[in-house]
């Protein structure tokens, strides 16, 4: 892993590059990784696609749109991701929920490595943040990964109000009409785009949280010299959870690639 990718990796999961090993523990307990599972289920559903589909996961994590897709769908899904530890264990999950036929993980630099990849029918990029850049940035790459007429999924989010947001990971977002001028920059079509309510997000949040705190004060134990940058990670993650349920709207857009 060169030094930029380990930067950048760190940077999308939201730790400082000494915690990364620590995060296959630390994100133990969750599987979509900040993903609108559901949601993305039900706006791949409700276009009623062939079992053939070809689906790339940019950003698989570890694994859970991809595996779950091919479980409900039978789509054939290509994951991508940087970080060898969540691509094993996409690999084992697949494997345990016998889908390893349909699923293929591989680990690569989607800012190097997409250009490789062409004319599947989906494209998915969920909670990744800004790792690809700006709106219109992440989908004019995505974009040509897709056949003409295809899709892409878009898990991300839209300010609430007017004023932009100086937190880390959070100074792109823009406003909802600015957000869905730069998802359509290229000439696509939005099909659909599906609000996370609040009340879900909140909840989902708390939950999660609750986990990541235990299993970073249990890894601050077994390791004191890392207490404080665990403590700090938390805390992190608590502030921006607060953000996510007041200064930012959640949401997932389908595009049908012109």
């Amino acid at each position: 892993m060169t030094a930029r990718l380990q930067q950048d990796i760190a940077a999308a999961l939201e730790v400082t590059p000494d915690l990364l090993p620590f995060v296959p523990e630390l994100l133990a307990d969750l599987w979509a990784l900040g993903a609108s599972l559901d949601i993305i289920m039900e706006l791949l559903g409700s276009l009623d696609l062939p079992r053939s589909t070809r689906v790339l996961d940019a950003g698989s994590g570890k694994g859970a749109v991809a595996i779950t897709l091919a479980r409900k769908f039978g789509f054939r899904v290509f994951g991508i991701d940087g970080f060898q530890p969540f691509i094993d264990e996409a690999r084992n999950r697949a494997e345990a929920h016998g889908v390893s036929d349909l699923c293929r993980f591989e680990l690569g630099d989607l800012r190097e490595d997409l250009t490789r990849y062409r004319d599947f029918d989906v494209v998915v990029y969920a909670a990744l943040g800004g790792i690809l850049g700006t709106v219109d940035q992440f989908v004019g790459l995505l974009r040509w990964s897709v056949r003409p007429g295809g899709y892409l999924v878009i898990d991300d989010g839209f300010l609430a109000g007017g004023e932009g947001i100086r937190e880390p990971g959070c100074e792109s977002y823009v406003s909802h009409e600015e957000t869905l001028a730069l998802l359509t920059a290229h000439g696509d079509e939005l099909v659909r785009e599906v609000i996370v309510p609040v009340e879900d997000l909140r909840d989902t949040n708390r939950r999660q949280t609750a986990l990541i705190r235990t299993r970073a004060e249990g890894l601050a134990r077994r390791y004191p010299s890392a207490a404080d940058s665990l403590a700090q990670y938390v805390a992190r993650q608590e502030r921006e959870c607060a953000l996510l349920e007041t200064d930012v709207v959640s949401a997932v857009w389908l595009l049908q690639r012109s």
